[in-house]
């Protein structure tokens, strides 16, 4: 009776530390801190597609979702826009070889990379599918393969061209097919405006976003600048103040217009 007793007295004892012990191991897990870092990151936007201009060729989507794709980043060398610290991407798509258009390596995150040539041909990543278009060459002899991007992040279908050097064929504008937002390589001297236009209106896209144009960040690049591009065309104009924007399905302009983004 007396061992009862005392075996008894040590359980009550013993009892209540146990039962805290398991309340704090059910208990939700606090949050986790957020740093300065995770803030600066280009978050997901709820029903839309955040639209990123980083400079020069690099343009940077992150779908509704949180995917991110990074095109075209530029290298070190030959531009002098700020490339984004610690920047990651689930995939990243590069139209060609050009030092100012392949530096996928700085990408963090280890994302799956779709190198200009390799690139060609429906290709899907992520989840995502694309298409890769191998594009004609410059008919100077003079610079190399051209993959020219299509793919579509929450219904909205995004062209990117990367070093067009020619008119597009009608080859090329089935595979292209119909873009809803288009960035447009406006400094390229490969191309007259009235050219560039035409892309435009062969691919049929209500957001025109214009992309490498000469700047004071652009190096000796021998690009046309913004003005000389806008001089000659007649498109809508609307600036964004801002080097970035978000896109759906639902904003897109009834007719052609020049999304000016804010110069980085």
């Amino acid at each position: 009776m007396r061992f009862t007793s005392v075996l008894l007295l040590i359980l009550l004892t013993i009892c209540p530390a146990w039962a805290q012990s398991a309340s704090s191991t059910n208990a939700p897990p606090r949050a986790l801190p957020v740093s300065a870092a995770d803030l600066a990151t280009p978050l997901a936007v709820p029903g839309g597609v955040n639209v990123h201009w980083f400079g020069h060729g690099f343009v940077y989507l992150t779908s509704s979702v949180g995917i991110r794709a990074a095109i075209d980043p530029f290298g070190p060398a030959t531009v002098h826009y700020k490339f984004p610290q610690h920047l990651g991407a689930d995939f990243v798509l590069v139209s060609d070889e050009a030092e100012d258009h392949c530096g996928a390596d700085l990408i963090f995150e280890n994302p799956l990379i779709f190198r200009s040539v390799m690139a060609v041909g429906l290709q899907r990543a992520n989840g995502i599918p694309f298409h890769g278009i191998s594009l004609q060459k410059d008919p100077s002899g003079e610079g190399g393969a051209n993959t020219a991007f299509s793919l579509t992040f929450d219904g909205v279908t995004f062209g990117y061209l990367g070093r067009i050097s020619r008119p597009l064929n009608s080859q090329e504008k089935i595979q292209l097919g119909h873009v809803d937002v288009l960035f447009l390589p406006v400094g390229l001297n490969t191309l007259s405006v009235a050219e560039l236009n035409q892309v435009v209106s062969d691919l049929s896209a209500k957001i025109i976003i214009p992309i490498n144009y000469k700047t004071n960040l652009s190096g000796d690049l021998p690009l046309r600048s913004l003005d000389d591009y806008l001089s000659a065309t007649k498109l809508p104009i609307r600036r964004i103040s801002s080097d970035e924007i978000v896109v759906t399905r639902a904003t897109l302009p009834e007719q052609p217009t020049l999304y000016l983004l804010k110069s980085p």
